[in-house]
């Protein structure tokens, strides 16, 4: 029998719990939306077949970016959005990863000030580093990052992600281009940038809040900057658009449940993608898995220059001027997709929504009231 995420943090929560763990508010909150996700708690509705012969309800998930049960739909709505908004220049994908002496800095109150710091300092590096008129030249260039906290044995390893166009527009308004479709920017120079970058800012913020103390030689060492071409970016964002919306591990990985310990899937990156299983007790597991419960209003996907939403006009005028066609009135609104139906599983007829059921803290709550509009 298969055994899901989902089941093996409703397995060791309570054992998890009882050992009265140290945890944020939105860690908290990971926990009630796991344990609640799909169940009466959070409501739902009564379906029946247009026939009357079968009956069935149907409850609310959470959608907490923690909850191994959601996010698949808006997973494939970012995937389909993102495509959509590529040009057509050649893609590139830029990892930064921070030194392990720097992890504790996560590990505070004020983490989500330092994750500020991290996407703060990796921006600005790639966006000067772009603007350089020895490489690409943009004055406005465009990528989106993505922060991941895990590694495959679901240890802390924060890093960003960022899916970067080889294109903008340059000083003098016009869009430019990569030279090659192998080469963006120099990866040393993005590097260097990048750690003085973060020196400069986390040392600003360790003059307004009290960090962790942080050892002189990790300004001196090599930091984790990789640079990989990726073609039209297809294949880029549908591999980071697994991880937008959902959690670090997915179902698949899961060997199953031993008495106490369960058995996990990884990739060993350093041996070629060689598979390998940890085995690791319940409650290590679901340790692990909470630890990447981002700060309470912590975004973790962020755009940047010409690939924000609202950037549209500078967005289609680089697709144009690169080859990209572009579709205007009715074909560049997308045709909504039709619901799909819910067959009853006795006769095939169609199941129907017949009645709502509200979550308990809503049961027995008036209506709210009409606003009276002036005369």
């Amino acid at each position: 029998m298969a055994v899901a995420v989902i089941d093996v943090l409703r397995r060791f929560l309570p054992a998890f719990l009882r050992g009265k763990p140290a945890l944020g508010k939105s860690q908290r909150r990971a926990v009630w939306a796991i344990t609640h996700c799909r169940t009466a708690a959070m409501g739902g509705h009564l379906h029946a077949c247009d026939k009357g012969c079968s009956r069935e309800f149907r409850f609310h998930s959470c959608n907490h970016r923690a909850c191994p049960q959601c996010g698949k739909q808006a997973t494939a709505e970012w995937v389909e959005r993102e495509l959509g908004k590529r040009v057509g220049a050649p893609y590139f994908m830029v990892t930064f990863t921070l030194p392990e002496e720097l992890r504790a800095l996560f590990l505070i109150l004020a983490a989500k000030q330092v994750h500020d710091v991290f996407f703060a300092a990796a921006s600005s590096a790639l966006s000067d580093t772009l603007a350089n008129p020895r490489w690409l030249g943009a004055k406005t260039s465009g990528f989106t990052m993505i922060l991941h906290t895990w590694n495959q044995r679901l240890l802390f390893h924060p890093h960003l992600h960022c899916i970067v166009p080889g294109a903008g527009i340059d000083a003098h308004g016009n869009v430019v281009t990569v030279k090659s479709a192998k080469y963006l920017v120099p990866q040393e120079a993005l590097m260097e940038i990048f750690r003085a970058r973060f020196r400069d800012k986390i040392t600003a913020l360790g003059k307004e809040m009290a960090l962790p103390p942080i050892d002189d030689g990790v300004w001196r060492k090599e930091w984790g900057v990789h640079l990989k071409p990726f073609g039209t970016g297809e294949s880029a964002i549908k591999y980071l658009g697994a991880y937008v919306c959902r959690t670090a591990i997915g179902d698949s990985r899961i060997v199953g449940i031993d008495g106490d310990n369960v058995t996990f899937r990884w990739k060993d990156r350093a041996n070629g993608d060689a598979q390998r299983t940890d085995t690791i007790h319940g409650v290590e597991f679901v340790r692990r898995y909470l630890r990447h419960v981002l700060p309470r209003g912590m975004r973790a996907i962020r755009y940047y220059g010409f690939c924000h939403p609202a950037a549209k006009r500078k967005r289609e005028r680089i697709a144009f001027h690169t080859g990209r066609p572009l579709l205007i009135g009715a074909l560049a609104t997308p045709l909504a997709k039709p619901k799909p139906v819910q067959a009853c599983p006795c006769c095939g007829g169609e199941m129907k929504i017949i009645a709502r059921i509200l979550p308990p803290w809503l049961q027995g709550r008036a209506p709210p009231r009409k606003k009276q509009r002036c005369a």
